[in-house]
């Protein structure tokens, strides 16, 4: 692949984005409690490190796996899927389910079927899945 990092880091944050605006709208707060604003999420650089920028806290959450660090607003899963995220903007290849809750193919998601397929296929627009 021969975009950049920061290239794929802003379609990982499209992905984010696309992700936000439909179906269970994750990512998405109403009220972020610093601002009261609505918010989403979104991944930035820094010092070379990938950071999870969270939607209802406003903290930087080091995009790393392992457990989910202060800051982190949404579950378990959602975690799983920002690592991976984190992997594919640091190495450009699709990362899709390595922290064990099958990715973005997986049915349990909780939107319908037609949500979850437009998802994938934007992701896949993307090169974020094959």
């Amino acid at each position: 692949m021969n975009e950049t990092k920061e290239m794929r880091l802003a379609a990982i944050n499209n992905l984010i984005k696309f992700i936000s605006e439909r179906g269970r709208r994750f990512f998405y707060r109403e009220r972020n409690r610093m601002t009261g604003e609505p918010q989403t999420a979104y991944l930035k650089l820094k010092n070379n490190r990938i950071y999870f920028v969270d939607a209802y806290t406003s903290k930087e959450v080091y995009a790393y796996s392992g457990y989910p660090h202060d800051g982190f607003s949404h579950g378990g899963t959602l975690w799983a899927l920002v690592c991976d995220f984190s992997i594919f903007v640091r190495t450009g290849k699709s990362s899709n389910g390595k922290h064990g809750y099958g990715g973005l193919y997986s049915g349990d998601w909780g939107h319908g079927d037609e949500i979850q397929e437009e998802i994938i296929n934007y992701a896949k627009e993307i090169g974020y899945l094959e």
